[in-house]
């Protein structure tokens, strides 16, 4: 085998989802309200995620984009809103925010790639937002305390992000589950694949309840929902737009039984990503973010920083796209990277000043690690990525 050989694209697998798949087929009830005496498959995985986190509630969706949307708005978040994100996140959540009508404003990061606690509160007290919506981009997890901390201090609504961060913990409590909502994707690329699809999670009964009805539950589907709190339900009744974004059962059927095996899947990916940082490690011009021994990580992709100049790092960048291998980087000129902030021109990304996120990104290159890969594949990568390196 060869890198010529290495399949890059996220690979479902067949044998651990053929058996749910085949029952949400053979129900002939694609769609989740037509359960009406049984969970649906929607109920059914809404309960997997719900257990797994260690939430209350938790709501399926048409996509992580759709999920952040229903809790912006949940919480409060109008069209005279200002929602404080990290500069580095992906083009759906600023996109999320503009979807509100309310005004994103872009806070810095550090070289962990991580939110900066001092811009953070530079921007709170600049701006007067009173909205964070926390990325924790490709999974990285910033000190969650100090975040909670600041959100008090300031009286700061809390969103996470945790579309890349299913599974990722911050002192044994899951990423996602430490403001008023969290959202997860199960995108292709994620830890979850189920083609697309989104979950809000929350310890909010107002906020599930307004996202239910606002996702697309009408008349008295709401009934059909695994809660209980019907009282708190019944109020949002025909007060809330509905915008459908409801979760179909084929998605769920897809997405269950890989929560049923995700801390195997996470064993897996984490091994994989250990291995290609030693097999990578010898060489003096990578480096890599440490991890804190808070965290518990989830790695589908890793960042490499690469201490080369500009010009090599483009050359490097054609090089290994060359051959095949899907690297992407946050530098240089004319990269249309949707993570790339200059990249959003629908909003004026120049209102909040930024010393710090280009600086700390333009050495970096980003290379997914899909779940189907092995240590032998590991291997060849690094052994391709070392040689292609050394020759620039």
């Amino acid at each position: 085998m060869n890198i010529n050989d290495v399949s890059w694209e996220a690979e479902l697998d067949l044998k651990l989802v053929e058996s749910s798949f085949n029952k949400a087929i053979e129900s002939k009830k694609l769609f989740r309200y037509q359960f009406k005496n049984a969970p649906s498959f929607v109920n059914l995985f809404e309960k997997e995620i719900r257990d797994y986190v260690g939430t209350d509630f938790a709501l399926g969706v048409s996509s992580a984009t759709s999920a952040i949307f229903l809790a912006l708005k949940a919480t409060g978040v109008t069209s005279s809103s200002k929602v404080l994100i990290p500069a580095f996140t992906f083009t759906a959540v600023p996109s999320a925010v503009m979807q509100c009508g309310a005004e994103p404003v872009l806070v810095d990061i550090t070289e962990n790639y991580v939110i900066d606690f001092d811009d953070l509160e530079a921007k709170i007290i600049s701006s007067g937002a009173k909205y964070l919506l926390l990325s924790h981009m490709r999974g990285h997890v910033c000190n969650m305390d100090k975040v909670i901390s600041i959100c008090k201090q300031y009286s700061i609504s809390l969103i996470e992000d945790a579309a890349h961060a299913l599974g990722v913990k911050w002192k044994d409590k899951h990423a996602g589950t430490f403001g008023l909502a969290g959202i997860y994707s199960l995108q292709s690329y994620k830890i979850i694949n189920a083609g697309e699809g989104g979950v809000l999670v929350t310890e909010d009964p107002n906020i599930f309840w307004k996202s239910v009805f606002m996702s697309g539950s009408y008349e008295n589907n709401y009934l059909l929902h695994s809660s209980e709190q019907l009282d708190i339900a019944s109020q949002y009744k025909n007060k809330l737009p509905v915008f459908n974004l409801r979760m179909s059962n084929i998605t769920a059927s897809i997405a269950t039984p890989q929560v049923e095996c995700i801390e195997s899947t996470i064993k897996k990916l984490n091994d994989n990503y250990n291995q290609l940082i030693i097999l990578l490690s010898n060489n003096k011009s990578i480096s890599f973010v440490p991890e804190s021994d808070s965290i518990r990580p989830v790695r589908d992709s890793i960042q490499i920083r690469i201490l080369i100049d500009e010009a090599k790092r483009s050359k490097l960048h054609s090089k290994l796209n060359s051959f095949k291998i899907p690297i992407s980087y946050f530098g240089g000129l004319n990269n249309t990277n949707a993570r790339l902030y200059k990249n959003w021109q629908f909003i004026n990304t120049n209102k909040y000043p930024l010393q710090n996120t280009v600086r700390n990104l333009s050495e970096v290159f980003d290379l997914r690690l899909p779940i189907h890969f092995t240590p032998e594949i590991i291997e060849i990568i690094a052994k391709e990525l070392l040689k292609i390196i050394d020759g620039i």
